[in-house]
């Protein structure tokens, strides 16, 4: 991958949305501002996702030796 952190950002962004309306749509049974609770869930959803995905996307694996 050329670009890991433009990647990561990218599944950020979307985790943080889909993450925000969804929880803003099932707190909305509940609390009557529930998009103060889904901006904030959102924005940590979507934080994890970039720091994991990184992580993911630029993990080094050691050199194997294959035994021949």
């Amino acid at each position: 991958m050329r670009h890991p952190l433009f990647a990561s950002f990218a599944v950020g962004v979307v985790a943080a949305v889909l993450v925000g309306i969804a929880v803003t749509e099932l707190a909305a049974r509940w609390i009557f501002f529930s998009l103060f609770v889904g901006i904030p869930a959102g924005l940590v959803a979507g934080i994890l996702a970039v720091a994991v995905t990184y992580a993911v996307l630029t993990r080094r694996m050691a050199p194997t030796r294959s035994s021949e």
